[in-house]
């Protein structure tokens, strides 16, 4: 019989958002610079930055088709985001990495991520996680930021996980309130809280609440 999966998020969890923020903050940076247009920057820290991707990278990549457009933005922000890394160690949650590393013999450790699958390998590398992980499923390189999308592949392939630690994306907790899935918001940054999702602080709250895994 297969051990049952404790599915996760990376950023929030093992890393610090930080390395993710930061990155758009530079990405919209290099595109004002490349545009000589310092207005691109307004984009930068709107809740919504990512609505700007499209319209800058339409400035950038006039001759480019919208899909190829979408793979060039993409590789570009995690190329900044293993940058980011490189230069920050101190971003690994150490102790909690510890801690899943000693669920292994109990679970099998997944991974949903929005990171693609060609930037998740330097992530990897970089953070030293690459054999932390028994499943991965990351976003496909032509896949805008959608964690549904990732998360609709994943249940199709290996049903429910047990519980499902995430971020701050409430999407990902209505779909798993949709389809039963036991789910924690995993708040170690002290952030808003979501309505009706349960969430943990810290290393000791989140060891309380997966001892009552069944």
């Amino acid at each position: 019989m297969e051990k049952p999966i404790i599915a996760t998020t990376l950023a929030g969890l093992f890393v610090k958002k930080n390395a993710w923020n930061k990155a758009h903050i530079l990405w919209y940076a290099n595109a004002a610079k490349k545009l000589k247009d310092p207005s691109v920057n307004q984009w930068a820290n709107r809740p919504d930055y990512f609505r700007g991707v499209d319209e800058v990278m339409r400035r950038l990549c006039p001759a480019l088709k919208d899909a190829e457009r979408t793979v060039r933005a993409r590789r570009t922000f995690f190329d900044s985001v293993v940058r980011y890394i490189a230069e920050n160690p101190e971003v690994r949650n150490n102790e909690i990495i510890a801690y899943f590393k000693s669920l292994k013999n109990k679970y099998r450790l997944a991974l949903i991520t929005t990171n693609t699958k060609h930037a998740l390998e330097k992530i990897l590398t970089a953070t030293k996680l690459q054999n932390l992980f028994d499943i991965v499923e990351a976003s496909e390189e032509s896949e805008k930021d959608d964690k549904l999308a990732v998360f609709k592949r994943f249940k199709a392939k290996y049903g429910n996980p047990a519980v499902y630690i995430g971020g701050d994306g409430e999407d990902s907790f209505d779909y798993c309130k949709q389809n039963n899935i036991p789910h924690i918001f995993a708040n170690l940054e002290n952030t808003k809280e979501i309505e009706e999702v349960e969430s943990v602080r810290n290393l000791k709250e989140l060891k309380k609440h997966l001892r009552n895994l069944s």
